[in-house]
């Protein structure tokens, strides 16, 4: 009877044993003992993918904080995190102009976090609140195909100047994208709103409107297929221009007066479903590794002045960009610019 008894024992001794080493080992797993946080993380980018997913892969070697990622123009990032506001499905978003990130925040869609990292950037550069953080600096420019432009124009100048675009020999031979939609053209007509005022720049793009051949969603898209020889011109960043020269391509970029820029930013939002990981990869993302990673990649100017302008990049105080232009006044008149622009034939 006593043996049964001490086999009882040992038996129930045993069950706390294994209860208590596979309940340390999902305690490990969770972080609670310092182990590293396996959750996964879900990052809307407005980054192109290969870009964003070259940093999150080196932050998942880091920190073992796995990652989804859903790749979206800035106007559908924005909207989509507003329409999922009560059951918010990603954690954080990567990239896009700080003016769309100015707009989350006043909607109330973001989640303040004032990394330590962050404390060398510029004021201007950042919320100062804590909602949004700038991650690189990219000016809109115009790009050129010179092998297009040499069949269709000869020895003719290159436009350096918006309203150079107007000429009516480029009728169809210019791809911007659509300001509903994208980023990059909203910082585009947002900078002229600034520089002419909102009449003069509406009155500017509906003469424009017969010139271009295209209006993407995406912003990147009008130089992609400028490059392919479609058309002649596109408007885009000046860091998506360089890059696809630097990948053979016959591309030669102007940044005109009056050229808006972006502060790419970075953002996290609020109640997603893992914000501890979230304010890990802002910490991450501040540092001199993913900054390098992104320049050398996207040829855009990081924020910090630890992280050097990346070989073949341009220096945007070398341009003739508008240094006044004015983020938080973007963000503000965002949807009666784009509701303006929507009435253009």
């Amino acid at each position: 009877m006593a043996r049964k008894k001490k086999n009882s024992k040992s038996v129930i001794l045993l069950s706390v044993i294994v209860v208590v080493l596979v309940a340390g080992f999902f305690m490990y797993k969770s972080g609670v003992f310092g182990g590293k946080e396996m959750k996964k993380i879900t990052v809307y980018s407005i980054f192109q993918e290969e870009e964003a997913r070259k940093i999150l892969d080196k932050f998942k070697a880091e920190t073992g904080i796995d990652y989804d990622i859903l790749r979206l123009p800035s106007g559908e990032a924005v909207s989509r995190v507003q329409n999922e506001m009560s059951n918010p499905q990603a954690d954080f978003l990567m990239g896009g102009p700080a003016d769309s990130h100015q707009v989350l925040k006043e909607a109330g869609s973001l989640e303040a976090y004032a990394s330590p990292n962050a404390s060398d950037i510029a004021d201007n550069m950042k919320d100062k609140d804590g909602f949004w953080t700038g991650f690189y600096l990219n000016p809109i420019a115009i790009g050129i195909n010179e092998e297009r432009w040499k069949e269709k124009y000869g020895s003719d100048p290159y436009p350096e100047t918006f309203k150079d675009l107007l000429d009516p020999k480029f009728k169809g031979e210019i791809g911007m994208s659509d300001p509903a939609t994208s980023g990059t053209a909203y910082t585009a007509v947002a900078s002229l709103a600034q520089v002419w005022g909102d009449d003069e720049m509406l009155n500017y793009i509906k003469q424009l409107l017969p010139n271009l051949k295209e209006r993407p969603k995406s912003g990147i898209e009008p130089i992609q297929k400028a490059a392919k020889g479609e058309y002649t011109i596109g408007v885009t960043f000046l860091g998506d221009q360089l890059k696809i020269k630097y990948q053979g391509n016959p591309i030669v970029s102007v940044v005109p007066e009056a050229a808006g820029y972006e502060v790419g930013a970075l953002s996290i939002v609020k109640g997603g479903p893992n914000t501890e990981a979230a304010k890990k990869l802002m910490d991450y993302m501040l540092t001199n590794e993913p900054g390098e990673l992104y320049t050398q990649s996207a040829y855009a100017v990081s924020v910090k002045a630890s992280v050097p302008i990346p070989k073949g990049g341009i220096d945007i105080k070398t341009t003739k960009y508008n240094d006044a232009y004015d983020l938080l006044k973007a963000a503000s008149q965002r949807k009666e610019l784009q509701n303006a622009l929507k009435d253009l034939k």
